[in-house]
């Protein structure tokens, strides 16, 4: 029963894509442009409560450490920026390869209905995802480095009540947050479409994240057979949560669990909650390899490689905005496709409609490859240590 209700909610998101799919033609104008204003006001909502959560699990998770915190994110930050850019410049290779090799996205021209919203409101932004990153950051190492216990008391109580407003308020309301951007889809005739031509990619997609993801527990455990199953065993009740939730920043608590099962390292229960909005390895497949194939479906020729390598620094660069919750590894990517890979508005709907769909499997990457980096980032980190401490010891001996 455990099991049966984690997938309730991706069973209700694919129920809604067929029912919508079958009979969306039958749903008058009016009803979709009420669904799909509500859905612009759930995500007006959230945006605006996204820095707050920023900050809350970044003052939590730097503040409670007690030494070290300098230290601690700097290579943090270094192997998050490494990992995103391997993944992101992997998956553009691999996306290239496999695209010409599946040969069947077929280019489209986009229907000339448009479905408007039957209201547009803009919630104020009180602080910027970039700024709330960097704040609790900064807060976070002045709280760890002066030890000061009722800071980290608050940091604690801030993070209690950004998980709580995921739990109970945002992640039951995800049917109809998505419900109104399907019956967009539908009504400007893409989601056919996507179904037509997108269905090899997703697969695609699914299996080279998922390989390059295992092949990282394989390394962390020097690929040893059975450490390296139950590194991978310890992470399936994240995966399902991420997967059943679409929220990374949900399945936070069973990464850390697991990953300080697989290494018995308390040093994992910093880098996770850090990294978690970050580090997104589904999303840099994803992104990725959808961006490719939408410029195959346009009828553009895809990237050389200087091109798609300015696109994998500044899609680096913009993961420090990300908040890992459902839709938002998509939001900041726009303006880099813009700017970089000549996304036209028409373009840049698309990925958005396609990753809407996709982001149970990403996000469940993101999970799964968020603990891989946690065992990576335990190596590194103790390895460091080891290598400070022994450096300092012979200076004073010295």
């Amino acid at each position: 029963m455990g099991k049966l209700a984690d997938l309730k909610l991706p069973l209700i998101l694919i129920s809604e894509i067929i029912l919508c799919l079958f009979f969306g033609d039958m749903v008058s104008t009016e009803i979709k442009s009420i669904l799909y204003a509500i859905s612009l006001s759930i995500k007006e909502a959230l945006l605006m409560v996204l820095p707050f959560i920023i900050f809350s699990f970044l003052l939590s998770s730097i503040g409670t450490l007690r030494n070290g915190a300098l230290s601690f994110v700097m290579i943090a930050f270094l192997m998050v920026i490494l990992s995103n850019f391997t993944a992101t410049s992997l998956a553009g290779f691999l996306g290239i390869f496999t695209l010409n090799a599946l040969d069947n996205i077929q280019a489209f021209t986009p229907s000339t209905l448009d479905l408007l919203p039957f209201w547009d409101l803009d919630f104020p932004s009180f602080l910027s995802n970039d700024t709330a990153l960097f704040l609790g950051l900064l807060c976070g190492i002045l709280v760890s480095l002066t030890g000061f216990q009722k800071g980290q008391n608050i940091a604690r109580y801030l993070q209690h009540y950004a998980l709580l407003f995921l739990k109970r308020l945002f992640i039951p309301v995800i049917p109809v947050f998505v419900l109104g951007f399907i019956l967009k889809m539908q009504h400007d005739g893409i989601l056919t479409l996507i179904v037509q031509n997108y269905l090899s990619v997703f697969v695609a997609i699914t299996l080279l994240a998922f390989t390059y993801i295992i092949l990282l527990y394989g390394f962390v455990a020097r690929f040893n057979p059975s450490k390296w199953l139950i590194s991978i065993r310890n992470m399936v009740p994240a995966l399902v949560t991420g997967f059943s939730t679409m929220s990374s920043a949900s399945a936070l608590p069973l990464i850390t669990t697991a990953s300080e099962k697989t290494s018995k390292n308390p040093v994992v229960n910093g880098i996770v909650p850090l990294s978690i909005n970050i580090h997104m390895i589904g999303d840099c497949f994803s992104l990725s390899i959808l961006a490719l194939a939408i410029m195959v479906s346009f009828g553009q020729p895809l990237p050389d490689p200087s091109a798609f390598l300015t696109f994998t620094l500044f899609f680096v660069i913009a993961r420090f905005s990300v908040a890992a919750v459902p839709g938002g590894g998509v939001l900041v990517i726009l303006p880099v496709l813009e700017s970089t890979l000549g996304f036209s508005p028409e373009m840049l709907s698309l990925i958005l409609a396609l990753y809407i769909l996709f982001d149970p499997i990403a996000t469940s990457a993101n999970v799964f490859g968020n603990g891989a980096f946690a065992l990576l980032f335990e190596k590194a980190y103790t390895g460091f240590q080891r290598s400070f401490y022994k450096k300092a010891s012979q200076e004073r001996e010295a």
